[in-house]
């Protein structure tokens, strides 16, 4: 990472959030204790703004400056309030489309599917503040630039968003091999929000019960399952071709 990414230093990076710079994430050393990091911590959790803790060695590593103890790393973007952008798609008189990732952390998988969305009509990502990937070089480089022409929100509670998502009137679509219906029996012209799950456990249980309908892409080869990447191309491929993309 370049100088520039990087505000280092207790009382910086403690100004920093209070004047709402875009704060990727923060890294706190783990041992740390007295009345700066208590305010440290209360504004993170306030601004809603992921956090990890590590021991002096690895911070360290990190940055090799004077950090005191804690390191941010700015975003290359800014969020988007989720509320704003669907209230400017209605406005517009379109059906939104929105893409809700949960936990998607690998930056490569993030990117790609960031590059399908920009590409397929989507109108805001949603993620959540803890469990996503880092939104950094990497990810722009492997979304060729899209990440920076899509508008991304990251929210605290993802199973609260869905619940909001349905006031706004937008179905809820969740896309696993547990699916009940294949991705080609449903209907995308209404608005609508697809959740897609993390590599690893899929989508959380508690936004499954938010959802109107799991959908599966059917597959006859002998692999059991595409990557979240890919799943995400294929259904938002099948929206843009119901909607009229191509």
């Amino acid at each position: 990472m370049n100088r520039e990414d990087y505000i280092y230093g207790m009382h910086p990076v403690m100004e920093a959030i209070k004047a709402e710079k875009t704060i990727d994430k923060v890294y706190v050393q783990s041992d740390l204790k007295g009345p700066n990091i208590t305010e440290l911590r209360k504004l993170l959790k306030q601004y809603k703004i992921s956090s990890q803790n590590l021991p002096l060695g690895r911070l360290n590593h990190l940055y090799k400056k004077n950090h005191q103890g804690v390191v941010a790393l700015l975003s290359p973007i800014e969020f988007q309030p989720y509320s704003e952008v669907l209230n400017k798609c209605f406005e517009d008189g379109k059906n939104p489309l929105a893409l809700v990732l949960d936990r998607v952390s690998d930056v490569g998988n993030f990117g790609a599917i960031c590059r399908s969305a920009e590409c397929l009509g989507v109108d805001l990502i949603i993620i959540p503040v803890k469990g996503s990937a880092q939104i950094n070089e990497e990810a722009i480089k492997r979304s060729s630039g899209a990440l920076l022409n899509v508008n991304i929100s990251r929210e605290r509670d993802l199973a609260e968003i869905c619940r909001s998502l349905t006031d706004y009137g937008l179905q809820l679509i969740g896309c696993s091999e547990k699916g009940d219906k294949n991705i080609y029996q449903l209907e995308y012209m209404l608005p609508t929000a697809i959740v897609m799950g993390s590599e690893n456990d899929g989508i959380n249980s508690t936004i499954v019960k938010e959802l109107n309908e799991m959908a599966f892409i059917p597959m006859s080869g002998k692999t059991d399952s595409l990557n979240v990447a890919a799943s995400t191309a294929i259904i938002l491929s099948e929206i843009s071709r119901q909607r009229g993309g191509f």
